[in-house]
């Protein structure tokens, strides 16, 4: 059973399941709320992140502010957790992209098989 999401005054508190969202993409996101709050993030039982977000500016942050806020973070929170999957997913393809483009030429053949597409591009163009 997951964690609810609170606001306490100027603190935002989040919880996000560690089997799910990565240490990185949690860290990648927090990045960008240090200009407004000091974050800190700690890993309860090695099953729950609790992220903290507490506002540098006063006056304290209206309710409505805060609920903003708790809301933006919970989207990128997935904003950035899905950017680290797709990273992961596509490591091979740009290592090849890479690779190509300083190969000088070495690998300019014509790959072996029928070229096709499955939406209907016509590749041969």
């Amino acid at each position: 059973m997951g964690r609810q999401n609170y606001i306490d005054g100027n603190r935002i508190v989040a919880y996000a399941d560690s089997a799910i969202y990565s240490k990185d993409a949690l860290f990648k996101c927090l990045y960008w709320y240090g200009d407004k709050f000091h974050t800190t993030i700690s890993l309860e039982n090695d099953s729950f992140y609790t992220i903290t977000l507490i506002s540098q500016s006063e006056p304290i942050l209206s309710l409505e502010e805060a609920a903003g806020y708790l809301q933006k973070l919970e989207r990128d929170i997935i904003d950035f957790n899905l950017r680290d999957i797709v990273t992961k997913e596509t490591k091979n393809i740009r290592e090849l992209l890479i690779a190509k483009a300083f190969s000088n030429g070495e690998f300019d053949e014509i790959p072996p098989g029928e070229i096709s597409d499955p939406v209907g591009f016509n590749v041969n163009l």
